[in-house]
């Protein structure tokens, strides 16, 4: 065997570690099918071990890629060198602080893990994202969000303080509200070493977007390390605010025959979130496409249906469960769905069943891919809501001129789908590709991003030239290098490592 605890005279702590990589296949991929190498795989038990084996590993200059739960769909966690650094061991909870409702956890915990110990003192992260297997460090490396984005936004929102370790070894702490750039420059000591740093001069989208580093006027540090994607420092724990659970909560799966309908009823729901009326904190759309994907999976689909929207919404003490009920169900009529076919879901397994519903297309889409042995073609792309239409339009003359089959579905309460190409072979594997930059070229130019959601990790990177110049892009990497001379966290990430040469 090849597993083995290093320490005794050797340089490195004493770490799980595996040094055969075929013992190790599973760590060197991700839900995109992109596939890595590394020649050791590192598993440390606490931040300690973190902090020593980074600064052996920065000592000899040797890449270091973080591995948390591999559920992301861009490759930030596929290593192309060097070595992998598995959390897997940081699975502290908290308990729950219930006079300032916050709960520290280490990077290595679960969504699932993290909901299940909340639960036990009625309390939750409603921010969390759909994924349950992703571990937090992860989440928050990627600025990640999911179902509930309409309502609660990205896990960003949430998060009071990191711990964080730099590519030396160093630890690093950092709290909200305790240190704030200066227009685009920050300054300030800590234990010691004085910091002093301008960010990178472009504007970041007015939308829901997580492509290359969160710079902002006058920004909290907190946010710089925060959707990072492992290239500036390891995120080994933080603190997050978290909430008591809601007093009533119902889900809603809505069949339209009609998709124009579909998309008029998010319209009037988006202006009531404008105008500040009580909304649902999700709503999610299926196109046509998508449910027959899903179809021998779930017989209640109508036949009929050529969309569907999903929505979560929360009841509290103050309101009635009933009227609530009611008003919803008056929408539903008013807008000329499928009323017959809707499922209303309130108890706690009927909710669950709708969740899963909701979980299960991705889930479809990587077994498809692992089938046809594709790499994920697939655009995390939001826009103005104002343009939407147009964007959604696109989408479908793209589509039908491509001949590949797809899926479009996702976050449409925040104009944010996942179009996904289902190539089946390399062909229109290649072709899927091509087309994916002409959609990320009309989401930018229309004020989107390329990357809402996910990141850019590794697949993206060719994208984010559409949004930023190269100037922009060698800001990021100069940014990157401050934080990291040694250049071995995360490389290839966000941009090409070539450019952190012409950052020094």
């Amino acid at each position: 065997m090849s597993t083995d605890k290093v320490g005794g005279n050797s340089s490195l702590p004493s770490v799980l570690i595996k040094t055969k990589p075929e013992e190790f296949q599973s760590y060197l991929e991700d839900t995109s099918n992109l596939k890595g190498s590394a020649h050791t795989l590192y598993a440390p038990s606490d931040s300690r071990e973190v902090s020593s084996l980074l600064e052996e590993l920065c000592a000899q200059k040797t890449h270091c890629t973080v591995s948390a739960g591999r559920t992301g769909t861009t490759g930030g966690c596929v290593p192309f060198d060097g070595v992998a650094l598995s959390l897997e061991n940081l699975t502290g909870i908290g308990p729950v602080d219930t006079a300032r409702g916050l709960v520290r956890v280490q990077a290595g915990v679960t969504l699932a893990a993290l909901e299940e110990r909340l639960r036990q003192q009625n309390y939750t992260l409603r921010a969390a994202p759909t994924e349950s297997l992703a571990y937090i460090g992860g989440a928050i490396a990627t600025g990640a969000s999911g179902v509930r984005g309409f309502g609660y936004g990205s896990i960003r929102n949430y998060v009071s303080a990191l711990d964080v370790v730099l590519s030396d070894g160093t630890p690093f702490a950092v709290r909200r509200g305790e240190v704030r750039a200066v227009k685009r420059t920050f300054a300030f000591t800590r234990e010691g070493r004085v910091f002093s740093f301008s960010l990178p001069s472009y504007a970041c989208p007015p939308v829901k977007t997580q492509a290359g580093y969160y710079v902002r006027d006058d920004m909290d540090l907190i946010d710089l390390f925060i959707g990072s994607e492992g290239t500036l420092g390891i995120i080994v724990g933080a603190e997050l605010a978290v909430s008591v659970v809601p007093h009533a909560m119902f889900d809603g799966l809505i069949f339209f025959e009609d998709k124009l309908k579909a998309l008029s009823f998010v319209r009037s729901i988006q202006e009531r979130k404008r105008k500040g009326a009580p909304c649902p904190v999700a709503l999610e759309f299926f196109d046509s496409f998508s449910l027959e994907f899903l179809r021998p999976d779930y017989s209640f689909i109508p036949s009929q249906a050529r969309a569907a929207l999903y929505f979560e919404q929360e009841v509290g003490e103050a309101d009635n469960l009933e009227e609530s009920l009611a008003t919803w169900a008056n929408r539903i009529e008013d807008a000329g769905a499928l009323f017959d076919s809707c499922i209303i879901a309130e108890t706690q397994k009927e909710r669950e069943r709708l969740f899963l519903f909701r979980h299960r297309l991705p889930q479809r889409i990587n077994e498809f891919l692992r089938s046809t042995h594709q790499r994920k073609a697939a655009t995390d792309i939001a826009v103005p809501d104002h343009l939407f239409l147009s964007m959604y339009t696109f989408y479908q003359e793209i589509a039908r001129s491509s001949g590949i089959e797809y899926v479009n579905f996702g976050h449409i309460g925040q104009s944010h789908l996942h179009f996904n190409f289902l190539p089946r072979n390399q062909e229109q594997s290649i072709h899927a590709q091509e087309l994916l930059r002409t959609l990320c070229a009309k989401a930018v130019a229309f004020g989107g991003t390329v990357s809402a959601e996910h990141g850019i990790g590794k697949i993206k990177k060719p994208y984010l030239s559409l949004m930023y110049d190269q100037k922009e892009i060698k800001e990021m990497a100069a940014l990157k290098r401050y934080f990291d001379p040694a250049c071995i966290l995360g490389l290839d990430n966000i941009f090409d490592k070539e450019l952190l040469i012409e950052a020094e």
